[in-house]
């Protein structure tokens, strides 16, 4: 068994990676009154590329994404999200907030907007179909308010 670990952490060790940087956000999503919890994981690549899920607090998976070289796919949809129009929705509201995350600037484009508030939260609103999300970024166990 001892030699299984040594030879797995050294197959870790040769494999060529590049950097990624994880991120976990509480999501509060608002559509059209209706309001949603849920978790939000991403990794983010060096390159700009991200991947991650949207998992509802009791762990049913509700969409993935992938968001590279600006363009984003959204895949494995929960089955009554898993229509055209939502999926069209959902594909250009991540593509936004993607594009956007990173730079700590309010965004106002089209119908769009993304602000930070003081206490880092994320806010985007799409007034065209009257949904907002609000990503609050999780805080390690080991983290405390200071």
């Amino acid at each position: 068994m001892k030699r299984c670990l040594i030879f797995i952490e050294l197959l870790l060790l040769l494999l060529p990676c590049s950097a990624t940087e994880s991120k976990e956000y509480n999501l509060l999503m608002n559509a059209r009154g209706q309001e949603t919890t849920a978790i939000c994981m991403m990794n983010i690549e060096d390159d700009g590329c991200v991947v991650g899920t949207v998992v509802t607090e009791m762990g049913i998976k509700v969409f993935d994404f992938q968001y590279v070289h600006g363009k984003t796919k959204v895949m494995n949809v929960l089955g009554p999200l898993n229509k055209w129009y939502i999926r069209m929705v959902l594909r250009k509201d991540l593509s936004f907030i993607l594009s956007n995350i990173d730079g700590g600037k309010d965004v106002v484009h089209k119908k769009r907007s993304m602000t930070f508030t003081p206490d880092g939260d994320i806010v985007v609103r799409n007034d065209k179909y009257n949904i907002s999300y609000i990503f609050s970024l999780m805080r390690g166990e080991h983290e405390t308010d200071q």
